[in-house]
């Protein structure tokens, strides 16, 4: 029988860090584990996810706001986009590059919701949670044995 819900295919316990981790030991931990990311936990609750793809901001080369010039007065464009961009880029803890509030599932969402939500919302990994409480993590490798499982040669 095929897995359906979300409780099925989730990895549990989910991999957790704290907001206050050095990037560093992140990038460490998630190639330890061959995690693509992790749930970030102030003590028992859950504040943000940060992924592999938030620790390839500060690979990024910096993008200075676009500027109008208006009879010699300066005008930045970008505004508060390039300043949460800019600081992604900068940032030395989890906390700093993480994603907040994260996006969560709860344990009996439907793996084609589960799916669609992954490709439209363009995530890496899915909490799962029921009552609040973190139970699991469902991450694309999940998806993709629970779509093509044992018939993947």
């Amino acid at each position: 029988m095929r897995a359906r819900f979300a409780h099925e295919i989730m990895d549990s316990p989910a991999l957790t860090v704290h907001r206050g981790l050095p990037v560093g030991e992140l990038a460490r931990l998630l190639l330890d584990q061959n995690a693509d990311g992790a749930c970030v936990m102030d003590e028992d609750t859950l504040v943000g996810v940060v992924t592999s793809m938030d620790l390839l901001w500060s690979e990024k080369p910096v993008h200075m706001p676009t500027v109008i010039t208006f009879m010699e007065l300066v005008f930045p464009l970008g505004g508060a986009a390039a300043e949460q961009e800019l600081h992604k880029i900068m940032g030395a803890t989890v906390g700093e590059i993480m994603s907040a509030p994260p996006i969560t599932v709860a344990f009996d969402t439907p793996i084609a919701a589960l799916a669609t939500q992954m490709i439209d919302e363009h995530l890496t990994l899915l909490p799962v949670v029921r009552e609040g409480h973190l139970l699991g993590v469902v991450t694309k490798a999940a998806l993709l044995r629970a779509a093509f499982g044992p018939t993947v040669a």
